[in-house]
């Protein structure tokens, strides 16, 4: 099968196309580098897949990578909670554009198949818990930057329904819940587990901002793939939006101690608690909590978690101990 995988060298698409590829699939990868890197996928160019150097936001770029693909996992978009605060436009226009490129591709050429990566960040600052799929969405005002990157994936679930619904294009949009492991970017712009990993195995105080009560459920990256490809698989997906995540709740500054604990650094380095404002300027908002209800992903594609956070955290900072280059992204 031809599968075509949109931001293919970027932490998660790289880790699908490393399964697409043993399942037997001719992948192409279409990412413009902007964060995603080449040595992602490095093991698979020429041996399964293939790279084609371009911006989701080209219209015809999209086209033509996804000519003769039956299937398309489309996983680019500008992610980072820094970026969404120092250029929401650039996310808006990335997220939304390029989500449309994809699925006029996908109609005009006839695909059989697409799954969407959404997010967890379209419940906004919805309070409750766990948050199932119908549940409101719940955002902050316009001028706080933070709620563009979760409006702009709101608007790309709209183009996907709008297309399943006008066109009968069969797909289905996916929830990330807060997805960790190998390859993450842990530079200013990445996410939490990764700058965690990064300070605690450079010897630098583990940066906590605000209280570090605030709570999540980290999801290991080869769950998220194989709950992504099983939505390609199975009829009963099409259509649907489904959570992906796992209801193992920390709190951050539990993370913040599980991780040093478990790079064998305590007593070398604590956490440190910053402001938000310090660190992301006056146009952001937090929320307390945000649990995924998974019981439809479980009912639909027969998703589980597989892997615990603690197991999960080892084989991240393990990964990062063997590929030290990674840790000079950590400004």
């Amino acid at each position: 099968m031809d599968v075509l995988v949109t931001g293919g060298a970027g932490f998660i698409g790289s880790h699908l196309v490393d399964r697409l590829v043993e399942l037997g699939c001719r992948v192409t990868v279409i990412d413009n580098l902007s964060s995603g890197r080449v040595e992602n996928i490095a093991h698979r160019l020429g041996r399964g897949a293939r790279l084609i150097k371009a911006d989701v936001r080209d219209p015809s770029a999209v086209l033509e990578a996804a000519r003769g693909c039956s299937l398309i996992f489309h996983e680019a978009a500008l992610v980072g909670v820094k970026r969404y605060v120092e250029n929401p436009i650039e996310v808006i226009e990335v997220n939304v554009m390029g989500t449309r490129n994809v699925l006029e591709a996908a109609r005009r050429l006839d695909v059989e198949r697409l799954v969407l990566a959404s997010t967890s960040e379209v419940y906004g600052k919805n309070a409750k818990a766990p948050l199932s799929e119908d549940d409101d969405r719940l955002l902050g005002p316009t001028y706080i930057d933070r709620w563009c990157y979760s409006t702009s994936k709101a608007l790309d679930e709209h183009l996907a329904m709008g297309y399943f619904k006008l066109h009968g294009l069969k797909l289905t949009v996916l929830r990330y819940f807060n997805v960790y492991g190998p390859r993450q970017e842990c530079s200013a712009y990445g996410t939490v587990v990764p700058r965690f990993i990064a300070q605690a195995l450079t010897r630098r105080p583990l940066t906590v901002f605000g209280t570090g009560r605030q709570t999540r459920c980290f999801t290991y990256v080869d769950d998220i793939v194989e709950g992504t490809i099983a939505a390609a698989r199975v009829d009963e997906a099409v259509g649907s939006i489904l959570n992906l995540g796992s209801m193992e709740e920390i709190a951050i500054i539990d993370l913040a101690r599980l991780i040093i604990r478990l790079a064998g650094v305590e007593g070398l380095v604590e956490p440190t608690f910053v402001p938000y404002e310090q660190f992301y300027g006056r146009w952001y908002e937090d929320l307390p909590r945000r649990v995924p209800d998974t019981s439809k992903a479980l009912k639909v594609l027969g998703f589980k978690p597989r892997i615990p956070l603690v197991e999960g955290l080892s084989r991240t900072i393990e990964w990062y101990r063997q590929n030290p280059s990674r840790l000079a992204e950590l400004a």
